[in-house]
């Protein structure tokens, strides 16, 4: 009996140590806002000329069709073709394909977004979208190839191997966790959609890119906030002093918390290209809520092991990128042809790097977890 009171005593006495540390942590950061309201303005301003040159004209198009797909009857028959791919390698249903195409191609929250339709619509069990969220999140070609490689980076052979990287790290990530997965009996299939019209697409894509718009405005300022303090700095030298340079410590902060900002800091500073891969893969703190967000009922899985599969989708996206330049070397001389030589930092793959992003990591973890709620018996992905 006292067994079980002592974890039920840490537990009240945790409570209201978590509720304190939220109170600061608020505090803090309405002094930041208020001390440094100019940069909090200048961040916002940043945001918001993202989100209308880069984000909505590169995202909303898909976004649209991902609306339209997950209530249309006709997503069945183009996808129809991918079925057998998607029972023996990733042990899904046939419905999850647009899922899968999209996420891995045209841009982040794109797939989760499906995903998410697909797990409110019943066409989806708990289990089956857990495993699609953790490997249908990819930058896409639009971010990946032409943004960071052929405009940040100044080559498009770059930027391709960024995007095939990042293509083949989720393949690998999906096709791992479908090992531990029932098989789909062949005859199995997902109920048909409810009929949705093009207001109700267009209103829920609206309503989505919104959303994301939000999440990458706040952040821009947060981050513009951190630069003007001086916080950003210093956590960027408590990470050189471990063994990450400091041009590395400063991308993987920033790819930490947004991955636009980790690639525009790379491209600057010329972080390896591996480094580049691994915070592509990662996806960044701001895409991980806006994929909360698409999950009002309840996210399907615990928050800290969809962090760990992001964290393991990185490693593999750098992998598969150091693989790649491998045997394409003529991709790393293209950087350098139209000037801009990139640093291969040696911590880029090294274990202080990959320490420094885990420890991050963990920090979000233990914020995550405090929401979590422990799945259902039979329902664990």
């Amino acid at each position: 009996m006292k067994a079980h009171a002592l974890p039920a005593a840490v537990r009240a006495a945790a409570k209201p140590l978590g509720a304190a540390l939220s109170a600061a942590a608020l505090l803090s950061l309405c002094v930041l806002a208020l001390r440094y309201r100019t940069d909090a303005a200048a961040g916002i301003r940043n945001g918001i000329y993202t989100c209308l040159n880069t984000l909505v004209p590169a995202l909303f198009p898909f976004v649209l069709l991902a609306c339209l797909l997950s209530k249309s009857r006709a997503a069945g028959l183009l996808f129809r073709p991918l079925a057998p791919v998607l029972r023996r390698a990733f042990r899904l249903p046939p419905c999850a394909a647009p899922a899968i195409v999209f996420g891995l191609t045209a841009g982040y929250p794109t797939g989760a977004k499906i995903a998410a339709s697909l797990y409110a619509d019943g066409r989806l069990t708990r289990a089956a979208c857990a495993r699609l969220l953790c490997f249908c999140t990819s930058p896409g070609y639009a971010f990946a190839a032409s943004y960071t490689g052929a405009i940040l980076f100044g080559s498009a052979r770059t930027g391709l191997l960024f995007f095939l990287a990042c293509l083949l790290a989720p393949l690998l990530t999906g096709f791992l966790l479908a090992r531990f997965a029932p098989k789909v009996p062949k005859d199995a299939d997902a109920p048909p959609p409810a009929a949705g019209s093009l207001t109700d697409a267009v209103r829920d894509g609206v309503s989505a890119m919104v959303s994301m718009c939000g999440f990458v405005v706040v952040f821009s300022a947060l981050l513009s906030v951190l630069h003007g303090s001086g916080l950003f700095q210093a956590f960027t030298g408590l990470l050189a002093r471990c063994g990450v340079t400091v041009p590395d410590a400063g991308a993987l902060t920033a790819f930490f918390l947004e991955v636009t900002a980790g690639a525009t800091h790379s491209a600057y500073w010329h972080t390896a290209s591996a480094l580049v891969a691994f915070g592509l893969g990662f996806g960044g703190v701001c895409i991980h809520l806006q994929i909360f967000s698409f999950f009002r009922g309840g996210f399907p899985m615990r928050r800290s092991v969809y962090l760990l599969s992001r964290l393991l989708n990185g490693v593999l996206a750098a992998a598969c990128y150091r693989a790649l330049a491998f045997f394409f070397p003529a991709a790393e001389s293209a950087a350098a042809a139209v000037g801009e030589p990139i640093a291969r930092a040696s911590a880029a793959g090294s274990a202080p790097a990959s320490a420094a992003l885990l420890a991050l990591s963990v920090f979000f973890l233990v914020a995550c977890t405090k929401k979590d709620r422990p799945p259902k018996a039979g329902r664990q992905p």
